[in-house]
């Protein structure tokens, strides 16, 4: 009897070995309980950088066990997009979506073919909103603004100066259109979402240092002509008055009187003061223009001259330091705007003699003493050839203002 039973235990013994050794197979070819050990970025040499968040749009590496029967991954509550090749048994590669999850949990959320799901903290850091710029600085009550930045997100609230708060007509991640509301002055415009707050470093409808408006700041009336805001214009106004250097048909170096725009004080009466003050390299020549037919060829030369200079435009053989910007947006083909648009001339750009050849690009002759520059000169002026343009360039709210605010 104990002989029998010593065989049956020794039968026992391998078979329940063999029945460990089949669940462990089993076990393994089920690829076993996924396991998250580490989340790094793609770059190898910094693989040793561990992550515990990422921004949207971010590449990462999740790296772990038994990972190859992953089917979705989720962050807050916003799928991923997964590639199959990108997914082996140790690393999960994944991009974060790009779209703002409506619950943040700050959990990262695998779900495998199975249905088991693995939780892993994890947060998504969603930027605050930016603002670079507007498209024009001056856009009368009423009508849309074109904003640009990123981050923008629903639900996010635009403010003008004096705590106006504008309706928004259409929002893209890096676009914002918004009525301009009532009453507003000037001052700067803040973006906000629940994820941060922006504050522009322009001022809408700045006003600082102004040198031409055509209502209260005039130009010499014999050169470009005036358009009256109360006069049905064409186009539209963006701020009362505006000037308009116009012309049938533009020849090489024409000299005429309505493709120019001139300031010139002592023939005003006006004292001898400079344009601006402060570094070069902190200011711009900056107006709003629009230009409703295409613009070709001939570009626009913007001068600054001396107080006492003999013709006030600045261009004469004997003018002290003159330099000057050109303005050639048609260089990539004919230009026209859609509407009203705002633009900014670095005063470094002015560095330009009049004598120097069209494709010098660096100019020979670049402001030396800003102090003593009184005059200012817009006109078109320069080399052309057959077939020869008309032009129809609108200006307004010429000024020489800092590049930001402070």
């Amino acid at each position: 009897m104990k002989t029998f039973i010593k065989y049956i235990f020794l039968l026992i013994i391998p078979v329940f070995f063999i029945g460990l050794i089949l669940i462990s197979c089993e076990k393994k070819d089920d690829g076993g309980t996924p396991v998250i050990h580490y989340v790094r970025i793609t770059d190898p040499e910094k693989a040793d950088s561990f992550l515990t968040a990422a921004y949207m749009g971010d590449l990462i590496v999740i790296v772990g066990e038994n990972l190859g029967g992953a089917r979705e991954i989720w962050f807050n509550d916003q799928e991923a997009y997964l590639t199959p090749t990108y997914i082996t048994d140790e690393t999960i590669l994944v991009t974060v979506p790009s779209s703002v999850p409506d619950e943040m949990n700050n959990k990262m959320k695998i779900v495998f073919a199975d249905g088991y799901e693995l939780l892993y903290d994890f947060t998504i850091d969603i930027p605050g909103p930016e603002l670079y710029s507007i498209k024009c600085e001056y856009v009368p009550d009423g009508e849309i603004a074109v904003l640009t930045g990123d981050y923008f997100f629903d639900p996010t609230t635009v403010i003008f100066p004096d705590n106006l708060e504008a309706q928004i007509s259409a929002m893209t991640k890096t676009g914002l259109e918004v009525i301009v509301p009532e009453g507003s002055t000037t001052g700067t415009i803040k973006i906000k979402t629940k994820f941060g707050e922006a504050e522009s470093d322009f001022l809408f409808r700045d006003n600082r240092n102004t040198i031409f408006d055509f209502d209260t700041y005039l130009h010499e009336t014999w050169t470009a002509p005036v358009v009256y805001a109360d006069s049905a214009p064409d186009p539209e106004v963006c701020s009362g008055n505006y000037a308009t250097i116009i012309s049938d048909d533009v020849r090489s170096y024409d000299w005429e009187n309505n493709l120019m725009i001139l300031y010139w004080p002592k023939n005003a009466g006006l004292e001898e003061t400079p344009l601006a003050t402060g570094l070069i390299n902190d200011l711009v020549f900056r107006f709003e223009t629009n230009v409703p037919i295409e613009w070709h060829a001939v570009r626009m030369e913007i001068y600054m001259s001396t107080y006492d200079n003999s013709s006030g435009h600045g261009r004469d053989e004997d003018s002290p330091l003159p330099s000057h910007a050109r303005w050639m947006p048609w260089k990539d083909g004919p230009y026209t705007t859609d509407g009203w648009i705002t633009v900014s001339i670095p005063l470094s750009d002015f560095m330009f003699n009049k004598d120097d050849p069209e494709d010098n690009e660096q100019g020979s002759r670049p402001i030396a003493d800003l102090s003593v520059l009184t005059n200012l000169t817009m006109m078109i002026f320069g080399p052309t050839a057959a077939p020869y343009y008309p032009v129809k360039i609108c200006i307004d709210n010429v000024r020489i203002v800092p590049s930001t605010i402070e």
